[in-house]
């Protein structure tokens, strides 16, 4: 678990500009401006450290402001699946907006910073504003279509295209938040770590890898992910990025990414969708949402 800050030299809830939270649709300068000041309990984490353990009772979200978590399920034979990666602006726990014991854990991949806000508050900030519970309930609803896509992964695709297909998933969400660099962005995981989370050993994955870098498409270096071919890449795994459901980042946020080989050019952009109805929504409905 983690401690209270103590002051010193941890960064400003202006931190969670340009994460996913910030981002998302729909919100005004003024549920910005809420945002930022419930968000003011704001605490430095170590890597590997446990923001939550399975099983256990917490009434707080971790919204993570900076670095890396994986939301994970430890087994009975005592081996790990990593069964969601948290990037920065994703709430590492949403399901505790209902519900008091989870049957995960989540713990920091990279060191980094959290958001920490207790579950009356978010009531409250729901309560205040519509636009907020809206965007709470929209990323939840994202993060389940992302488990669907992993468990599919999981389920039907081979080990490379699983590989290939984590990889595509990490680019776009991190060009979506302004965290790639052209076609490379950092990958904080250990092989054993990308092993969990797609079913693999860790030897497996190094032979993967070493596979689509003989391909030509790949090259995994001191951690750092350089994509050569991303059109080929995508083509191989079949990767489309409608289900990370991009049409929830606000239209003045959208980033653009290549062409994937599964169908043409493709924007970071917002879809059309029925318009928004504030008396519509919840904190209920917010809490309701579920979760990967």
């Amino acid at each position: 678990m983690i401690a209270a800050n103590d002051g010193k030299d941890l960064p400003t809830p202006s931190a969670l500009q340009n994460t996913r939270l910030w981002i998302s649709a729909r919100l005004e300068a003024a549920d910005r401006d809420a945002l930022f000041r419930v968000c003011d309990d704001i605490r430095a984490v170590n890597v590997g450290t446990d923001l939550l353990r399975q099983r256990t009772t917490t009434n707080d979200l971790y919204i993570l402001l900076d670095g890396w978590a994986a939301r994970y399920r430890l087994m009975e034979d005592g081996s790990r699946h990593i069964r969601a990666l948290a990037l920065p602006g994703d709430i590492c726990n949403v399901d505790a907006l209902r519900f008091d014991a989870l049957d995960y854990g989540v713990m920091m991949l990279s060191s980094g910073t959290v958001a920490v806000l207790p579950r009356c508050r978010a009531d409250a900030l729901f309560a205040a504003r519509p636009a907020i519970s809206y965007a709470f309930w929209s990323l939840a609803l994202a993060e389940n279509s992302i488990l669907a896509e992993w468990s599919a992964s999981i389920g039907r695709r081979s080990a490379q295209q699983r590989v290939a297909h984590f990889l595509c998933e990490l680019f776009v969400r991190l060009t979506a938040i302004g965290e790639a660099e052209g076609l490379a962005f950092d990958l904080p995981l250990t092989q054993e770590q990308i092993g969990d989370s797609l079913g693999l050993t860790g030897v497996h994955v190094n032979r993967t890898i070493n596979s689509l870098r003989v391909m030509g498409l790949v090259t995994v270096h001191h951690r750092r992910v350089t994509i050569h071919g991303w059109s080929e890449l995508s083509a191989l795994c079949g990767f489309r990025p409608a289900y990370l459901r991009l049409e929830t980042i606000d239209e003045q946020f959208a980033r653009t990414i290549p062409l994937t080989g599964a169908y043409g050019k493709t924007r970071l952009e917002r879809a059309a969708r029925p318009a928004f109805n504030p008396s519509a929504t919840s904190a209920t409905s917010a809490t309701s949402a579920p979760s990967g």
